[in-house]
């Protein structure tokens, strides 16, 4: 699952800790705006390029000018400020859509998972509509930041470097899910984990796939680059407690097969809408909302009648 991750920085060498001050110097050089975390970043270029500056200088250089261009380090900038996922650009109109939690909860190799749903509430067409080619970009780029980021934070909390693992329940996507628009419309956002974020990910594992899975996968993967490598698409017979030989059970939910009840009290800011506005069991009739919902507090929607807010939906969205 990629390079291995050093324990700690002061385990580099003399030569390896001579290349990390070499490669601050010339992202600064560069223009790349670094922050107290950023050592993590660039230790991920070094690593992709098994410890070769003059290669890793080429794509540090080259990402410094990227993220310059699209705003990236303003948007790392708003994240360590504590922006979080819920108010993402766009955010409230492509989560209803894809059930996404973040989460601190760590991975047998100390990596920080996610939780990917989107059975009963992913429909192309309302999908394809719920954003422009343009949002569906910068949602990316908030994702990846937020990730980078989070993963830095922990790799200096923990001393060891951690990368973004994801567990994605593909149970009711189907044929009539797979779709060359989407994957047209998400085009632009496939090569960047590859190109600028290199080290970032640990696994994908694809739990409940039917055989469209695949064929989407076929389709896209061509663009994703190295990363590909981290992806296990597994049928459903192969699916149940999958998660419990890569994580421990206490960061697998009941639902999967492990001991967590509920989510941590701390990981809940990062759900996609608070949930006293937001009944997820009603918004993801699936595996995971149907278990957030069971350890989250009822939701406590506001009664437009009454004066009390924003108009929502039966389910909390609000419109």
């Amino acid at each position: 699952m990629g390079e291995p991750a050093p324990i700690s920085l002061d385990t580099l060498t003399e030569q390896q800790q001579a290349a990390l001050a070499s490669a601050r110097l010339i992202a600064k050089e560069a223009g790349w705006k670094l922050d107290e975390f950023s050592e993590w970043t660039l230790l991920r270029f070094l690593l992709k390029h098994r410890w070769k500056l003059s290669a890793a200088e080429k794509q540090i250089r080259s990402t410094a000018a990227w993220r310059a261009e699209v705003g990236a380090d303003a948007i790392r900038a708003s994240i360590a400020a504590g922006l979080q996922p819920r108010d993402w650009p766009a955010m409230d109109r492509i989560c209803p859509h894809v059930l996404l939690a973040f989460t601190n909860l760590p991975t047998d190799d100390g990596d920080r998972l996610t939780y990917v749903d989107a059975n009963d509430v992913f429909e192309v067409d309302a999908f394809l509509n719920c954003a422009t080619a343009a949002e569906i970009f910068v949602i990316n780029l908030y994702v990846l930041e937020h990730a980078s980021y989070h993963n830095d934070r922990r790799s200096a909390a923990t001393g060891r470097l951690c990368r973004w693992s994801t567990h994605f329940d593909a149970r009711g996507i189907g044929m009539r899910h797979i779709s060359v628009r989407v994957a047209w419309k998400f085009r632009p956002c496939l090569p960047l984990a590859d190109n600028f974020y290199p080290s970032l990910f640990g696994f994908m594992l694809t739990v409940n796939a039917a055989k469209a899975m695949a064929v989407f996968w076929s389709l896209v993967s061509p663009f994703v680059g190295e990363n590909a490598k981290q992806v296990a698409i597994l049928d459903t017979e192969s699916s149940p407690g999958a998660l419990l030989s890569r994580a421990p059970a206490s960061s697998v939910p009941t639902c999967y097969g492990g001991s967590l009840l509920r989510l941590p009290v701390d990981e809940v800011s990062r759900l996609p809408a608070p949930p006293e506005r937001f009944d997820y069991g009603a918004a993801y009739p699936n595996e995971l909302g149907r278990w957030l919902a069971s350890g989250l507090p009822a939701a406590a929607l506001p009664d437009p009648a009454r004066g009390g807010g924003d108009e929502v939906g039966e389910t909390g969205i609000s419109r």
